[in-house]
């Protein structure tokens, strides 16, 4: 008896494990940006801001927030959704600086609408409060 249950708990377990690795492959599922830009070559570029998302807001907020770990400064681009952070997706490397500001290399997927996008760029303006991140479609293979 105890046997049949354990393996009962196992697999629900295991099905529910399954559920969340696949969430986190594939980035979520989200309508498009109530305003984005679309760029040639079917890139989307959504405009973020460095303004606090509160808990209490309703629908999808996009926002840019400065992070300093070690001394290092990172920028992450963040979707919020009803006022809670669901996807963020990080500066991870300078590819270009300008007197407008800096443009980071970006990492992450996201699904809007049933098609998979890959963030490809972070830029963030000169002083820190806006910037826009642009996602790629995602190559399937």
């Amino acid at each position: 008896m105890r046997d049949a249950r354990f393996r009962q708990y196992f697999w629900i377990f295991i099905v529910v494990l399954a559920v969340v690795l696949l969430k986190i492959r594939i980035g979520g599922s989200v309508p498009y940006p109530t305003s984005y830009d679309k760029l040639p070559g079917g890139e989307i570029r959504v405009h973020v801001t460095a303004k606090a998302v509160p808990s209490d807001s309703v629908g999808e907020a996009w926002n840019l927030e400065k992070h300093v770990q070690n001394g290092q400064v990172i920028y992450t681009a963040n979707l919020y959704m009803n006022g809670h952070e669901q996807l963020l997706f990080p500066g991870i490397g300078v590819k270009q600086k300008s007197p407008a500001g800096v443009l980071y290399a970006s990492n992450g997927k996201i699904r809007f609408n049933g098609q998979d996008y890959e963030a490809v760029d972070l830029f963030v303006n000169r002083d820190g409060s806006a910037g826009y991140i642009d996602f790629a479609k995602a190559k399937t293979s």
